[in-house]
């Protein structure tokens, strides 16, 4: 009897006519969350009540938008049903899900319908999991002579494996190669109780899709880079800052965004040339850089202007590291033709939730509370009202 985990956050005759079919179908219904499908019976999909476990989710709501069901499926894979849909149309879904577990057609059609490289990660750690009985597992991605553990449930510690301690783990048998001709990474797994080289096997139709996305991956990193500086650029962050405020939805964290303008960059290109304005920008991307956590992303949006976007801080955390950085500019000036420059930030912040409910607005915020740093006399760090 297969089993399904059933949370209803949300109870309605809908909800228990769908328990009822599910049980009539022969489905072990347990209430909770879990390991595999998990339906999950609400109002509206809503990334804030994504439960922490569940490989994939049923989504039976009253109503939704097609904004916020994409929000939903970019955060963990699934379906998205109304409750005014015949009963059939969930039987039929869940029988979708259930087909990453239904031999190697199955998986791949499964495979097939992912686009991201983590996607595709996630289902290979949960197939390689479910496969070999093991406790938990990670997959750490090669960059370059390192190893960053890109998925894990938590199992193995999540620091970054230089590639000689990453080889030395495959020569014990403590880990795997995933796509063994380009060592694109390493799978770990905790107590496996069959045989990993089997689990591999069943793996390897999979290495064309897992380099065509990493290639993909790659390609879009070289195309979201600034030219002039180490970060990322405008396009980069109007990709990344949607996903990141849902993310941060669905985990119920903080998520601090600092708006940065290069003071008076205008008349340092007057006066000492546009070289000298473009060391003044590549010492304020550095600067910012190395003072910045390894989970914090550095983007320039634009001329003289940077965003700093800060995962799981509130204005506060950004504040400090926004006056951290003003500071160390104004101890680090540039000579140019043999005068001493000081570099001069005003900064804006905004948080999410703190001053807004998405993306755009949250940039607005941030931009607005810049403004206000550079007509109270530049040189400072404000806070959105």
């Amino acid at each position: 009897m297969p089993s399904i985990h059933w949370l209803e956050l949300h109870p309605s005759p809908a909800g228990s006519a769908l328990r009822e079919a599910l049980l009539g179908w022969g489905y072990e219904v347990l209430t909770g969350t879990g390991r595999g499908t998990v339906v999950l019976v609400a109002e509206r999909p809503d990334p804030r009540l994504i439960p922490s476990e569940g490989t994939e989710l049923l989504w039976w709501v009253a109503t939704g938008e097609p904004e916020e069901v994409s929000a939903v499926l970019n955060l963990r894979p699934g379906w998205v049903l109304q409750q005014d849909r015949p009963l059939e149309a969930a039987r039929e879904a869940l029988e979708h899900l259930r087909q990453r577990d239904l031999g190697t057609d199955g998986w791949l059609r499964r495979m097939l319908h992912l686009a991201s490289l983590d996607e595709l990660l996630r289902l290979v750690l949960d197939r390689a999991i479910h496969l070999s009985g093991a406790r938990g597992g990670a997959i750490w991605l090669r960059r370059g002579e390192t190893f960053y553990q890109r998925t894990g449930d938590g199992t193995f510690p999540e620091a970054p494996l230089p590639r000689q301690a990453a080889a030395e783990l495959v020569r014990r048998g403590d880990a795997w190669l995933l796509v063994p001709s380009e060592q694109l990474g390493i799978l770990r797994l905790l107590n496996p109780r069959k045989s990993a080289e089997a689990v591999l096997a069943s793996l390897s139709d999979v290495d064309p899709l897992l380099m065509n996305a990493w290639r993909l991956e790659e390609s879009q990193a070289l195309s979201f880079k600034d030219d002039l500086t180490v970060a990322q650029n405008r396009r980069c962050l109007e990709a990344e800052l949607p996903q990141a405020v849902r993310l941060a939805a669905a985990q119920g964290e903080p998520l601090a965004l600092l708006f940065l303008d290069v003071d008076n960059l205008k008349a340092v290109n007057s006066r000492h040339g546009h070289p000298a304005g473009s060391r003044m920008l590549e010492r304020v991307a550095l600067t910012a850089q190395r003072l910045c956590r390894a989970h914090d992303r550095l983007y320039r949006y634009g001329g003289d202007e940077f965003c700093i976007l800060m995962p799981g801080t509130t204005s506060e955390g950004a504040r400090k590291l926004g006056d951290r950085l003003l500071q160390t500019l104004r101890g680090c000036p540039l000579t140019l033709d043999g005068l001493r420059v000081d570099i001069s930030l005003s900064a804006g912040i905004a948080a999410f939730p703190e001053h807004a409910d998405g993306a755009e607005r949250l940039l607005a915020r941030a931009d607005q509370a810049l403004f206000r740093a550079k007509g109270e006399g530049k040189g400072r760090v404000r806070v959105a009202d």
